[in-house]
């Protein structure tokens, strides 16, 4: 179950809670949201948790009989023996989106000139690349993550599908890069060298692509 289906079934639990367990359980719940567990294991422990309580509520016991006197007692020490979500150092995100690009991109080349090679003999146009495409693409990478950031970013958090006031300012210059680095594509791409590219290259680039995503990027 993904994080925002366990928040909402964690919605739906707290409102069958009577309003002393409820108003207990939610310190509970700040406190863990509030630490450095992983955010998945943050929502199983709280479901779990919930779960727990409503068992003992409907036997006629109160959070303080069910949990301790002090809502953060109970996750003190599962909390403390969770493994941590490392954050991603701002470095580390900037690098790892034009690796996956390119990465992607290889793997086009790779697979589209294969297959021309193997139809017709020839790699055909997936058997060169311009040095400003691979420029273009891990630069245009980043500029495209950060308007999908954006625009997610002014979601709402509740269920209701209404926006929420974001920088729009901040929103139009990215759009206004990305359509420059489309524009300059067309006039500078043929002043870049262009560099032959064998199929098989662009297959081991991209295996060697994947394999950095993995482990250096997503390793745990």
């Amino acid at each position: 179950m993904k994080v925002k289906a366990m928040i909402k079934q964690n919605n739906v639990l707290r409102e069958q809670m009577t309003p002393f367990n409820r108003s207990y359980y939610e310190d509970m719940l700040l406190g863990l949201r509030a630490s450095k567990v992983d955010p998945v294991r943050t929502e199983e422990l709280l479901l779990e948790a919930a779960a727990l309580l409503l068992e003992g509520q409907g036997k006629g016991k109160n959070a303080k009989q069910i949990f301790g006197e002090h809502p953060g007692d109970y996750f003190k020490e599962i909390a403390g023996s969770a493994p941590a979500h490392r954050e991603r150092s701002k470095l580390n995100y900037y690098l790892m989106i034009p690796w996956a690009a390119l990465t992607g991109l290889f793997s086009v080349y790779a697979v589209a000139g294969l297959l021309l090679l193997w139809s017709t003999g020839e790699a055909g146009m997936f058997g060169q690349i311009s040095i400003f495409t691979i420029l273009a693409v891990g630069a245009g990478s980043i500029v495209l993550i950060e308007i999908i950031m954006k625009w997610l970013s002014s979601l709402s958090e509740d269920d209701a599908p209404k926006p929420k006031p974001f920088n729009i300012k901040g929103l139009g210059i990215y759009v206004g890069i990305a359509i420059i680095v489309v524009f300059l594509g067309i006039f500078l791409d043929n002043l870049f060298p262009v560099i032959s590219l064998s199929p098989w290259v662009s297959l081991v680039v991209a295996v060697a692509g994947g394999l950095g995503l993995k482990f250096i990027f997503f390793k745990s």
